[in-house]
């Protein structure tokens, strides 16, 4: 059955895979693409015109015939208006956000958070509610670090989508708040929406989060295998890989169910000792184990984010960025164990279920594109 669907963030990571798996699995729909105009864009993604000579690769799928592209501006009435007041669509599938640890929080609330309010305010002044279904990408982040129950050993389970909000940084705020308005229009509207709740994304062009740690071992030459002790501690690698996000949200936009509720899409348990070990088998470098015990860990990693949060102080000053952001060296200390249950028990197939797939699907492509060679 044919539809017409509206993809905003159009020009990212997942917004470009988004309409790439539309094209191939949803023949019959009319795709309305969406972004910031390219002048635009580079001005607010500064994390993205590293890559600028890369990107046209992502965005070549917006000239295909079946894909029809109008930029618009979150934080622009007036464009969103011009996007939405002449079309009546039955899915609106919302990946745009300002996704950069290193951005500053009033940034982040005026994109993230008054865009989407922005945004479904016109949505409810222009479209047939009892019709829409609106997709809404959001993050696992929005959980910090929560209290886990343990099983008989001790040892952490998994999380599900009930534990409460706990934000560690700037960006995962937002995208908490985010959720907070549009529960908003759930609630007093009955606006029919799906939240989806993504780890850290990996897959084939991604050049930011995790691409960092492919490049930092390729160009070191050795994989840092740290095995935390007592074992009940070490830590947890949430991952997704792209293509499996973009189809578990294609998955739930046509579940009945799914309307009105959470959904957590993380690859099945894995541990970053593992992880690493594998990166630096697919990239051919060396690789070490070194036990330690975790309150040492925990020191070394705190003295760690300290230089880190020294060099982006640096940056802020100097007008650039850090060579990691520091959000993202919060990660080594953390413990972020997510289910991936409930989309499960309703019926979805990861084609990436585990961190040994996705992983070998994503090097391999860095390593066959030469993307992992120079960041600048």
């Amino acid at each position: 059955m044919s539809k017409l669907i509206l993809i905003d963030g159009a020009k990212g990571h997942t917004g470009t895979f988004l309409i790439r798996e539309v094209l191939k699995s949803k023949p019959d729909w009319k795709i309305i693409a969406t972004d910031l105009s390219v002048e635009k864009r580079n001005k607010m993604m500064t994390k993205e015109t590293i890559f600028s000579s890369r990107f046209k690769y992502m965005t070549e799928i917006l000239e295909n015939e079946k894909v029809t592209f109008v930029s618009s501006d979150l934080t622009d009435k007036e464009s969103l208006n011009n996007l939405l007041k002449e079309r009546k669509y039955d899915l609106i599938f919302h990946t745009a956000s300002l996704y950069d640890y290193f951005a500053p929080l009033d940034l982040l609330r005026k994109v993230n958070v008054k865009g989407i309010r922005n945004l479904l305010e016109i949505v409810r002044k222009t479209q047939n509610l009892e019709k829409l279904r609106f997709i809404h990408w959001s993050t696992c982040g929005v959980y910090g670090e929560p209290k886990y129950k343990k099983d008989n050993k001790k040892y952490p389970i998994p999380t599900d989508e009930t534990v409460p909000y706990n934000p560690p940084n700037n960006y995962s705020v937002s995208k908490m708040e985010q959720e907070m308005v549009l529960k908003e229009y759930i609630n007093d509207y009955k606006l029919k929406a799906v939240i989806l709740r993504s780890a850290p994304i990996l897959g084939p062009y991604q050049v930011y989060g995790i691409f960092h740690l492919f490049q930092i071992v390729n160009k070191s030459g050795f994989g840092p295998g740290i095995h935390v002790y007592p074992r009940k501690k070490r830590l947890a690698m949430p991952l997704i890989h792209v293509e499996d996000l973009v189809r578990a949200a294609l998955f739930l936009a046509e579940k009945d169910t799914a309307i009105g509720d959470f959904y957590n899409l993380v690859i099945d348990e894995c541990f970053q000792e593992d992880f690493l070990e594998y990166v630096a088998d697919l990239l051919n470098v060396g690789y070490f184990n070194f036990p330690i015990w975790w309150p040492l860990y925990k020191l070394f990693s705190k003295f760690l984010f300290w230089l880190n949060s020294r060099k982006e102080k640096k940056a802020r000053k100097l007008n650039s960025r850090p060579p990691v952001d520091l959000s993202m060296a919060g990660y080594m200390n953390h413990q972020y164990l997510f289910s991936n249950k409930k989309i499960k028990d309703l019926g979805f197939k990861f084609k990436f279920p585990d961190y040994k797939s996705a992983t070998k699907d994503t090097v391999e492509w860095y390593l066959k594109n030469k993307w992992l060679e120079s960041e600048y």
